[in-house]
């Protein structure tokens, strides 16, 4: 067969073809060099990206996880973001890869069945409410896009070199978002609200626009990056001189321990970065989450005891100490301080506005609105995505504006789609953390523990911060559906991090 092909070739590539093929590929090259280059770069990218879903749906997943962090800053032609199109891609892909392979079984359990109980919630909020249906729609939209993310991710994630690269989009859009957002608090740009008073500083926001939502993006990361990089760690320290006694030849052993040292050093770096960017947000709520998911993890790393009580303990109290000693910056202080008033509830009518608890009064007012909300219609709520419409009929003078959410998405929730909502969210949120800590107690490889600790503090810092901010918009559900797959996709196969 190859001496045919050979003797073909030889047949019609004569001396003569070969100038006219260089003049060809040279002309189109010239041509090229008269395209302006964003036009090129664009159609370049957009032709890759149109193409590797093709050839296999997780790359599809890898560009929608790494379009959360510049939905906002261009759109395609056609008014599309570039998350909408990369879940075009991503569906396309992943129901091509289906049909050219009818024998593959589809992945569902429980945790799909507790999806579609809160997605059915969803729609029937959006058939009964007395408010916009269209905007209703709208959110059901984007929660229907994390489950379409979850249920992609659960079945497409099946080898080891798909799980590694979902790790490095996981960690690496954040990171991106981190660097942007340092730029932004040392040079202070941002709009004259974010500026951190008595410095020349401003609070941190990225590309995701507020500091809070930013704080939340973050709190999707670091808890991985760190759990990944302690892991790493620990292994090279303890357990790499049995994996590197099969290697005979000292030069493939000194070049494979330099690159998991460099490895590490990444992952060490991003985190880092990642809570640099998070402290440099100033959002309180951002700050209680982070601490929240770190003493998560500190439980699910090994057992408490005594020893670790008091140490916890003693932490707490310096910094408790720092805090009232005045070391920290005056700002940094004055932040610190004011969360426990962050989290007061309370009737805003019943209190008398000074410009010192303005902010405390204004957010206790959206906190009182969304109960007002869920007590008025209490089985469907107001309609997903309604709380801006139904905000005039329950809101307090002198608090008219709406501000877009009830500061705490479990009160929020359970106004816009009642106590089916709420009952349904906080269900998939305990089924989806009971199946996380079941795959880290049956973890096999650090890998997969390393993985399973860390996404069971992401889980526990969003779990903390929703306390303050709806961290599912802005389509960051897509990053957080994809860390509640991921223990799916390591329960059914632990080999994936051998």
């Amino acid at each position: 067969m190859m001496n045919a092909q050979n003797t073909l070739l030889s047949r019609y590539m004569t001396p003569r073809l070969v100038p006219v093929i260089w003049l060809f590929v040279g002309v189109i090259g010239v041509g090229l060099g008269f395209v302006p280059l964003r036009p090129l770069v664009l159609a370049a990218g957009g032709l890759l990206a149109g193409l590797l879903p093709l050839i296999h749906p997780i790359f599809g997943l890898y560009l929608v996880v790494l379009s959360v962090p510049i939905q906002e800053v261009f759109v395609l032609p056609g008014g599309l973001s570039y998350t909408q199109a990369a879940m075009l891609l991503a569906i396309g892909g992943w129901g091509l890869h289906m049909l050219a392979h009818p024998e593959r079984r589809i992945v569902t359990g429980p945790i799909f069945i507790l999806w579609i109980a809160l997605l059915t919630a969803f729609l029937l909020s959006a058939a009964f409410t007395p408010y916009s249906r269209m905007d209703a729609i709208r959110e059901t939209m984007r929660w229907t896009v994390a489950f379409v993310v979850w249920f992609i991710t659960v079945n497409t994630v099946t080898k080891p070199w798909h799980l590694f690269g979902l790790l490095a989009c996981l960690l690496c859009a954040p990171a991106a978002e981190a660097i942007i957002g340092l730029f932004q608090f040392v040079a202070g740009s941002g709009p004259p609200s974010f500026r951190i008073s008595g410095t020349d500083f401003a609070r941190a926001y990225g590309t995701i626009g507020t500091p809070n939502a930013f704080a939340g993006y973050l709190n999707m990361g670091w808890p991985l990056a760190f759990a990944l990089a302690l892991g790493m760690t620990w292994y090279i320290i303890r357990g790499q001189r049995h994996s590197l006694s099969t290697i005979a030849n000292d030069h493939d052993r000194r070049r494979l321990i330099s690159g998991r040292w460099l490895l590490i050093a990444g992952l060490w770096f991003a985190t880092g970065l990642l809570g640099a960017a998070l402290l440099a947000s100033f959002s309180r709520g951002g700050w209680l989450g982070a601490a929240v998911g770190g003493v998560a993890m500190t439980v699910v790393i090994g057992r408490w005891t005594w020893r670790r009580v008091l140490a916890a303990l003693a932490v707490l109290v310096v910094v408790l100490v720092v805090v009232q000693a005045g070391v920290l910056p005056t700002a940094l202080t004055e932040r610190l301080t004011s969360i426990t008033r962050s989290v007061a509830f309370f009737d805003p009518q019943t209190v008398e506005v000074t410009p010192d608890n303005f902010a405390v009064v204004e957010r206790t007012a959206q906190l009182w609105a969304g109960w007002q909300m869920f007590v008025t219609h209490p089985l469907t709520g107001v309609g997903a995505g309604n709380f801006n419409n139904a905000y005039p009929a329950v809101t307090t003078p002198p608090w008219y504006a709406s501000r877009g959410h009830a500061h705490n998405y479990y009160l929020h929730i359970a106004g816009e789609v009642g106590s089916l909502g709420i009952i349904a969210y906080l269900t998939l949120i305990i089924g989806v953390s009971y199946q996380t800590i079941r795959t880290l107690q049956h973890s096999v490889h650090l890998f997969q523990r390393s993985i399973m600790v860390g996404c069971w503090g992401v889980i526990a810092a969003v779990a903390g911060h929703s306390m303050f901010e709806n961290l599912h918009a802005l389509n960051m559900g897509i990053q957080l559906a994809v860390i509640w797959a991921l223990s799916s996709v390591l329960s059914r196969d632990p080999n994936l991090t051998s």
